[in-house]
């Protein structure tokens, strides 16, 4: 059923789940439930009732008609519509008196008498649910329901302004703000009788228990409990769709006789399988994200003009991805042979790439990231036929329930959990074009990285230990809103963003709260506080390209405002490996160590014993050199100086954030960031270089390097570890992010770190990755991966900084605790929150710990399990013995 007039936002409902309700096929929908007689049908009460709320309608809408351009109709509304319209729900209503809760008024306008004071605002239909009346108030209507069943006892509650009909949960229990809304106006007026059943189905009186501290136990309650399991089912089965749709695309685009070209790529190998592979999941991609914005309601923005309302009708009716999707349900009126679908997705793909295209439908191009004019090149001028092609759109807007009955996914209540299952998934397999097909076999990129996606009840307490108080140390500053958005908040191997974003809605819900001056913010003051944090604060990186690609879309998706361009992130959300590189300006001082020429397994001996006699005698003989800092030093100086302009830059329009890509390659590709980047580079890839009489001239010891660097002499053997540092991603933090550490680091650095044993990363990543590990994080040895992590990102934080992680419970035992949590207890490092243990709450076999250190003095409260302590050792305890137990 394509829902018209029902919007869903967040995950209080799923469209699965109405549509249950719907086609009465979930509990709670027979004559005794909602307190008819045996005989009676509920059908037939909602006939009458319909009946009748036309009547009503066409009453109010006289009414309407002769208001003053100044009154808000609030009379109008509640005596002629909607306390009528309640009356045929079974609602006894009466108007009621403001109630004082934590010595905040709250004037709710009415509450249900025979339902324990359930609380229904009623506003006029000129008032929007959104904004403030001018006077005599502090917050909006929806602002107002939100924080006072937020703070009481009800769940839930109704808003209305006669036109538009929201359905607010308690929002303290939800990862973030959601509500069901129907547009009385629009369905009325059109004629939406399925729609108005299944309004009365779902908020019929009996929907509500009699007493608020049953709500739990509610009907309603039953509905959202069901919605959030019908979710967790619909992004099983998201992830094998995706999968199936890239490979019906891929396979499709191949076998068309018409894409010659294509085929020819591959056979001159001009075109790689991973390329193809980026594209084809970049146009799913492109395809999820407007299905999202389109069902959101976010294509085109609120309050239209009649000329803008004609565009967009024109957009939904022949553009729209939705308008392709639902022909997979009339696909025997559709000629399979045809390609003229493909064309018309591509054309409307186009809409979104190029600011001409879109200009004459009042659109303006997306213009960043999957939808950058050349994201997806390798597609363009292909062909496809409309089978295939409706194919793929059944597999990524159906699914099979279990009642074997094929559902339809709301796109609008998708979330960033969505993109994290497909990133789970995807991460699985290595794309491969053989004999003109594109299959997936099974990698080791998810079990070699040690990745995991992480469930939401583990991202919570790591927010509440760490960026909280970040936060409300900020919003004592003078200027709270400047402050908020300096933060620095960071994931290391941020997946599919799913952490990130509950760091941007935690900031944008303090940001909003701030701007709005309301304890609840609207959806709408919300979704543009988030855009701002995303903008301002948030920073990821994850070593898989795939990850980083998802992260951006999810970020995008939480974000988007109708006629804004997607946030640039390219210097934000990053590929690369997070523990392997520089860490600070300063390191390139180290110059090359000597650990970098010990010989390993496919070394020469000769050679590498040579080399590191060499590098010996160089370190001892310029020991008492100072190296001369002052040309590099200008040169980073300049970088930030740029990359702080770069940074004022706007991004409203497509133009601007053409404007801004260009500026920041023109700034990553300039000789000056570039020159630091080769002495990072060089200092790095000796490790990492085989010590080889074939590579004897590609080594550089300590003297060449330091010559390099006090003196702007070309560098001559940058080529090699410029290649390696492209293979293995080497990932400099000073200069990928000059503007963190102008400020000494990341506030805060979140995340769940990869785990894999020590004696794995050998044979996952090479001795000598291992090597270099042990050199950077001295004192270490061969420990689980998320140690290294420790260490690199307490680097990274400034003092009074946070890092706030998941880690294997092996952190505090042995030689992880002594290379880890030790050393940097050590060195002012506090641990102010921990779990010791807990299960894994999805499918990984894994033991967890929870930790939060502070970087610096702390004299806030310790809580260990759950529990306050007076301190809480490396070893995850709270006992006063500090070093090593006797044996």
């Amino acid at each position: 059923m394509k829902l018209t007039t029902i919007n869903i936002q967040g995950n209080i409902f799923t469209s699965e789940i109405l549509e249950k309700i719907r086609q009465d096929d979930i509990r709670f929908q027979t004559p005794s439930d909602f307190g008819l007689k045996p005989n009676e049908l509920v059908r037939d009460e909602i006939s009458n009732a319909w009946s009748l709320v036309n009547t009503y309608w066409q009453i109010f809408k006289q009414k309407r008609a002769t208001l003053s351009s100044t009154d808000t109709g609030t009379s109008e509304t509640r005596k002629h519509w909607i306390l009528p319209l309640l009356a045929q729900l079974g609602y006894e209503v009466n108007h009621s008196n403001a109630e004082i809760v934590n010595e905040k008024s709250y004037a709710i306008s009415h509450r249900v008498h025979n339902k324990d004071g359930f609380p229904i605002h009623i506003v006029g239909s000129e008032q929007s649910l959104d904004k403030k009346a001018e006077f005599g108030v502090r917050l909006s209507p929806h602002a107002l329901v939100q924080e006072y069943i937020n703070s009481t006892d009800h769940i839930f509650g109704f808003v209305t302004n006669g036109l538009h009909f929201r359905v607010l949960r308690d929002a303290t229990r939800l990862s973030r703000l959601s509500y069901l809304e129907f547009n009385l106006e629009q369905m009325i007026e059109e004629g939406h009788y399925a729609e108005f059943a299944l309004f009365y189905r779902l908020l019929h009186a009996s929907r509500i228990n009699d007493k608020k501290e049953d709500g739990k136990d509610s009907k309603l309650e039953f509905y959202h409990n069901e919605a959030l399991a019908s979710g967790s089912r619909i992004r099983e089965r998201l992830s094998q769709a995706v999968e199936r749709s890239i490979l019906g695309l891929a396979n499709g685009l191949l076998n068309q006789a018409e894409n010659h070209v294509l085929r020819d790529q591959f056979e001159n190998d001009q075109l790689k399988a991973k390329d193809y592979y980026i594209h084809i999941l970049r146009s799913v991609y492109r395809i999820l994200f407007l299905l999202v914005i389109e069902e959101r309601n976010l294509i085109y923005k609120e309050n239209l003009s009649e000329e803008e309302r004609k565009l967009k009708d024109i957009y939904y009716n022949y553009y729209s991805i939705q308008r392709l999707t639902y022909l997979v349900s009339k696909a025997i009126y559709i000629d399979p042979k045809k390609t003229d679908l493909w064309q018309s997705l591509l054309t409307t793909f186009r809409l979104f790439e190029d600011p001409k295209f879109g200009k004459s439908l009042g659109l303006d191009a997306l213009g960043s990231g999957i939808f950058d004019r050349n994201a997806i090149y390798t597609l363009h001028g292909t062909s496809l036929n409309n089978e295939t092609l409706l194919t793929v759109f059944r597999y990524l807007v159906t699914f099979e329930n279990e009642n074997h009955q094929m559902v339809r996914v709301n796109y609008a209540d998708l979330d960033v959990e969505e993109f994290g299952s497909v990133y789970e998934g995807l991460l699985e397999y290595e794309p491969v074009v053989h004999n003109g097909q594109f299959h997936f076999k099974k990698g080791d990129d998810r079990s070699s990285s040690g990745s995991h996606y992480t469930p939401e009840e583990l991202v919570k307490p790591l927010i509440i230990h760490s960026l909280d108080y970040v936060i409300a140390e900020k919003l004592k500053e003078a200027d709270s809103e400047k402050a908020l958005l300096s933060i620095k908040v960071c994931d290391v191997a941020c997946g599919s963003g799913h952490i990130l974003l509950s760091a941007a809605r935690r900031i944008g819900f303090e940001l909003a709260r701030l701007r709005s001056n309301e304890d609840q913010p609207t959806p709408s003051v919300l979704r543009i506080a988030i855009r701002d944090v995303i903008k301002n604060c948030i920073y990821g990186v994850d070593l898989n390209p795939l990850a980083v690609e998802l992260c951006k879309v999810a970020l995008w998706l939480e974000a988007h405002d109708p006629g804004e361009p997607l946030n640039f992130l390219d210097h934000h959300i990053k590929n690369g490996n997070a523990i392997v590189g520089l860490a600070h300006y300063d390191d390139l001082q180290n110059g090359i160590p000597s650990e970098a020429f010990k010989a390993l397994p496919d070394d020469e001996k000769t050679i590498a014993s040579a080399f590191k006699k060499r590098n010996d005698e160089e370190r001892k003989s310029q020991m008492s050199e100072l190296f001369d800092l002052n040309t590099v030093n200008e040169d980073f100086v300049d970088i930030q100086k740029s990359i702080n302009q770069f940074n004022q830059m706007p991004e409203k329009t497509s133009e601007q954030i053409e404007k801004k890509a260009k500026a920041y390659h023109d700034l990553t590709n300039g000789k000056k960031w570039f020159r630091l980047k080769q002495l990072a580079d060089l200092q790095v890839a000796q490790f990492f270089i085989p010590k080889t009489t074939e590579n004897k001239d590609k080594l550089t010891t300590h003297s060449k390097y330091k010559t390099y660097l006090n003196s702007g002499t070309q560098i001559l053997d940058r080529g090699v570890s410029m290649s390696i540092s492209g293979n293995k991603k080497f990932f400099h933090w000073f200069l990928e992010f000059p503007e963190v550490f102008q400020q000494g680091g990341f506030d805060c650095v979140l995340g769940n770190p990869p785990f894999l044993g020590g004696q794995k990363l050998t044979g996952n990543y090479g001795a000598n990755f291992l090597e270099y590990l042990k050199y950077t994080y001295k004192p270490i040895g061969a420990v689980d991966l998320v140690t290294y992590f420790f260490r690199r990102i307490f680097e990274i934080i400034k003092i009074n900084g946070f890092q706030s992680l998941i880690s294997t419970n092996t952190i505090s035992q042995g030689s992880a605790r002594e290379g880890g949590l030790d050393v940097i207890a050590s060195n002012d490092g506090v641990i102010n929150h921990a779990i010791r243990s807990m299960k894994w709450p999805g499918q990984a076999a894994v033991e967890v710990s929870l930790i939060s250190i502070h970087k610096g003095g702390w004299k806030n409260q310790f809580v260990l399990d759950g529990k306050s302590v007076e301190r809480i050792t490396s070893y995850l305890d709270d006992s006063e013995v500090i070093g090593k137990p006797m044996p």
